[in-house]
C-alpha cells in the first residue's frame, strides 16, 4: 500500500516532466525547420522555437490549474455533504438522548415521590469562616453605603433650611431599594433559555427584582438612574449576584444539569473591596463552575479596564464561563472572546436577521474564505462559543434562527420569567436582625 501511495504521488510528477521534455523537443523540431526548410535565420529560428515552447507551456499551467481546481472544488462539495450528513445525524441522536433522559427523569420523579413522597431541598452546609460570612461582611458594606447615601440627603434637606414633616418626606427611589434590601424583599426570577429546534430548556437566566412594602415590584428603571448617580449601582448589583449563586446551588439538589446566566457589572469586578471576597466565595464554591454563567454587556466587555480584564480571568482560572449580551454589532472578535473565557454571545433575533443576513456582517475570526449566514454558527463553535437567540416572541422569528442554524433560543414565546418558590427565597436570604443592627434599628 505504501508503495501504490508513492506511486501515486510520483505519477503526476513525472508525466509533467515528459510532457515539458516533449514541447521542447517539438519547439526544437520546429526552430530546426525554419533554419533549414523555411530559410530563416538561426536567431529568428531560435526566438520561434522558444515562443513555441512558451505557448505550450502556458497552456498546459493553465489546463493542470483548471484541473486541479476541479478536484479542489468536488473534495468541498464532497466534504461539505458529508458534514452535513453528520451534523442531522448528531442532531437526531442527541433528540433521542433528550427524550430517553426525559422519560428517566419522569421515572426517577415517579418512583421518589411513591417511595418517599416531594422532593426536599437541603441547606447547603459550609465549614466555619466560609461563604455566608464573607456574604455577611459584603452586605455589610452595602448597607453601610446606603446609610451613607440616606444620611447624606437628609444633610442635604437640612442644610437647605428645609424641615421634613415626617421621615418618610424625603423618602425617595433609593429608599425604596434600601428598605428592601432591609427587609429582605429581594427575589429571583428566571427565564427558561431552550435548546432549538427540539425547544428543552437547557438553561435559565436569572433576574433580580425588588419590592416595596406594599409587594409591588420595584421595576429597574425607578431607581437605577439615582442608584447610579450615587454610585450604588454596584452594591445592588454585588448582593443580587451572590443570591443567584445561592440559588444556583439550591437547584442543584434537585437537577445537577442546571445552568444559569448571573449578571455581574463591570463595576463589580473593579470593586477593590467587593472582589477579593467575591472571588474567595467563588473558590469556595468552585464545584458550580458548571452550572454559573456570568453575564455582562457587550458595550462593557469591549471597553473593559486591565483591572476588569484580571478579574475575569481568575474567575475563567477557577473554571467559570462568561456570556456577553447586548450584542449591537456582530463584528464580533471571536479569538479574544476565546481567550477571555467567553463560551455564550446573545444576539437578539432581529439583529442577527438584520445584520448578519440582510446585510452581511461576519465575525472576526482566523477564516479568510467567504462565510456563508448559514454558517456563522459553525463558526463561533469552532471557537468553543455557542450562538443564543434572544427577544424571541413569534414563530416567524423562529424560523428565521432556524436558517441560520442557531443552536439555542430565549424569549417570551418559550417563556417568561417567573419567580422561584418562596420557601427558596426565604432559606437563602440573610437573618433579618443582622440588616436591622446594622442599620441601626435595633440596639
Amino acid at each position: 500500500m505504501g508503495h501504490e501511495r508513492f506511486g501515486r504521488q510520483i505519477m503526476p510528477i513525472i508525466t509533467h516532466i515528459l510532457l515539458y521534455i516533449a514541447y521542447a523537443t517539438i519547439s526544437g523540431t520546429v526552430g530546426i525547420a525554419l533554419t533549414q526548410v523555411g530559410g530563416q535565420d538561426i536567431g529568428a529560428s531560435f526566438l520561434g522555437a522558444i515562443a513555441l515552447f512558451c505557448a505550450c507551456a502556458v497552456t498546459h499551467a493553465s489546463i493542470s490549474t483548471t484541473a486541479a481546481s476541479g478536484r479542489i472544488g468536488n473534495a468541498e462539495k464532497v466534504i461539505k455533504r458529508d458534514m452535513e450528513r453528520l451534523r442531522v445525524a448528531h442532531r437526531e441522536v442527541t433528540a433521542d438522548i433528550d427524550a430517553m433522559q426525559t422519560r428517566i427523569d419522569q421515572i426517577e420523579a415517579a418512583v421518589a415521590t411513591q417511595s418517599f413522597g416531594a422532593p426536599q431541598i437541603e441547606a447547603p452546609t459550609y465549614q466555619t469562616g466560609g461563604p455566608p460570612q464573607i456574604e455577611s461582611k459584603l452586605i455589610e458594606q452595602i448597607v453601610d453605603k446606603l446609610g451613607a447615601a440616606m444620611d447624606a440627603r437628609l444633610q442635604t434637606i437640612q442644610n437647605a433650611g428645609i424641615t421634613p414633616i415626617s421621615p418618610s418626606a424625603a423618602r425617595g427611589p433609593m429608599d425604596l431599594v434600601r428598605e428592601a434590601l432591609l427587609e429582605n424583599r429581594v427575589e429571583l426570577y428566571l427565564q427558561p433559555i431552550v435548546q432549538l429546534p427540539q425547544r428543552k430548556t437547557a438553561f435559565y437566566e436569572g433576574f433580580t427584582r425588588l419590592k416595596d412594602a406594599n409587594g409591588r415590584l420595584i421595576l429597574p428603571q425607578e431607581f437605577i438612574p439615582a442608584a447610579e448617580q450615587a454610585g450604588l449601582m454596584s452594591t445592588i448589583d454585588n448582593v443580587l449576584l451572590f443570591r443567584c449563586v445561592q440559588i444556583v446551588r439550591k437547584l442543584m439538589k434537585q437537577d445537577r444539569r442546571v445552568g444559569i446566566f448571573c449578571n455581574i457589572s463591570p463595576s463589580a469586578l473593579a470593586d477593590e473591596q467587593f472582589f477579593p471576597q467575591f472571588l474567595d466565595f467563588m473558590r469556595e464554591n468552585r464545584d458550580l463552575a458548571g452550572s454559573v454563567i456570568f453575564e455582562i454587556p457587550q458595550d462593557a466587555y469591549e471597553n473593559r479596564t486591565s483591572i476588569e480584564a484580571r478579574a475575569m480571568a481568575k474567575m475563567v482560572d477557577l473554571g467559570f464561563r462568561f456570556s456577553i449580551d447586548r450584542v449591537t454589532n456582530t463584528e464580533i472578535d471571536l479569538p479574544d472572546l476565546e481567550r477571555s473565557g467567553v463560551r455564550y454571545v446573545k444576539i437578539a433575533a432581529q439583529t442577527m436577521v438584520d445584520q448578519i443576513l440582510h446585510r452581511g456582517l461576519r465575525p472576526r475570526s482566523a477564516i479568510t474564505r467567504e462565510i456563508a449566514a448559514t454558517d456563522i454558527s459553525a463558526v463561533y463553535q469552532r471557537y468553543g462559543i455557542d450562538l443564543i437567540a434572544e427577544r424571541i416572541e413569534t414563530e416567524d422569528t423562529v424560523l428565521e434562527v432556524l436558517d441560520l442554524d442557531v443552536p439555542f433560543g430565549q424569549g417570551h414565546l418559550f417563556g417568561t420569567p417567573r419567580a422561584i418558590k418562596e420557601s427558596l427565597m426565604e432559606e437563602t436570604a440573610p437573618p433579618r436582625e443582622f440588616y436591622l443592627k446594622q442599620s441601626g434599628r435595633i440596639a
